[in-house]
């Protein structure tokens, strides 16, 4: 029972915290706004990439917390980012 109780708690810690590792951010909330201002430079011309990457920058994650609070006002900023950041990544 123990471990099935370890494996819950790493799990969530992973689900919860590997966004801003994998994206070297300061939170969840920034990671998704890291991946999103990416997800739109791919097609983007250089311009409007340095107007994403100045907003992404200036904000920290404050934008899309905001979005994320509006999307899913239930839960926490920090589950719901990490939330959308799979999605994202795994194309959900």
């Amino acid at each position: 029972m123990r471990r099935l109780v370890l494996v819950i708690v790493l799990l969530a810690v992973a689900f919860l915290w590997a966004p801003q590792v994998l994206e070297s951010a300061s939170g969840a909330c920034d990671a998704l706004e890291q991946k999103m201002v990416a997800r739109e430079a791919k097609g983007s011309q250089l311009g409007s990439d340095l107007g994403a990457a100045l907003m992404q920058n200036l904000s920290g994650g404050a934008v899309a917390e905001a979005a994320m609070k509006d999307k899913h006002p239930n839960l926490p900023p920090l589950v719901s980012c990490a939330l959308e950041y799979w999605k994202v990544t795994f194309g959900g």
